[in-house]
């Protein structure tokens, strides 16, 4: 029987924005993936300056942020702030839980040219198939060099995610709410409306 195919998207999604939305989306589409499951960071150890918003409130940004997309499910195995979360060991632990699954682990192309500084990256070469959501396409004969030496490294399997072209970053969401500025273009309606009414990210 084949298996479940299911992408893997991590981060902070300190808020989430439709970027992040589209680029979910773009996944299911090209690789024809089962579901795509959103994994927020309670605490990420490439990010030690703490988060603005609790992973609590991120969450729940999420599920609104997801909840008319069929396909899109939010995972939140990493939320404990407790100890830092490491994409290995999550891809153990999932592999682990769901046997009948093959995990498609969505990352920024830019991160196959620090893969190597990642803890373990021989495990998570086994434990998924790697997406590369490549944004800069100038920069695609490098990225597939990159690849090209990865997959000999590590018998990863790398394969190339093409990038909506959405130029939004969340700290530039955090930065206008703090300045007063317009975000509604930026992220879901009912996103904006929780970040209102809980005055997230708001100065001072």
């Amino acid at each position: 029987m084949a298996k479940r195919k299911i992408g893997l998207m991590g981060g902070t999604f300190d808020p989430v924005h439709n970027a992040h939305l589209a680029l979910a989306q773009q996944a299911y589409r090209q690789f024809s993936l089962d579901e795509v499951w959103m994994l927020p960071n309670g605490n990420p150890p490439h990010k030690r300056d703490h988060s603005k918003a609790d992973v609590n409130m991120r969450l729940d940004m999420l599920r609104l942020a997801v909840k008319g997309l069929s396909y899109v499910k939010v995972c939140d195995l990493e939320q404990s702030k407790d100890a830092y979360h490491y994409t290995f060991q999550t891809l153990l632990t999932l592999n682990r839980m769901y046997p009948e699954v093959q995990f498609y682990f969505i990352m920024g192309a830019d991160s196959l040219f620090d893969f190597e500084d990642w803890r373990e990256p021989g495990i998570i070469s086994q434990e998924c198939i790697l997406l590369a959501a490549a944004r800069d396409h100038c920069r695609l004969e490098e990225i597939q060099q990159q690849i090209r030496m990865l997959k000999e490294k590590y018998d990863a399997d790398i394969r190339i995610l093409n990038t909506p072209d959405m130029e939004i970053a969340s700290a530039d969401i955090r930065g206008r709410i703090a300045g007063g500025e317009d975000i509604s273009q930026m992220l879901p309606a009912e996103v904006e409306a929780y970040i209102r009414s809980h005055h997230l990210y708001e100065k001072g």
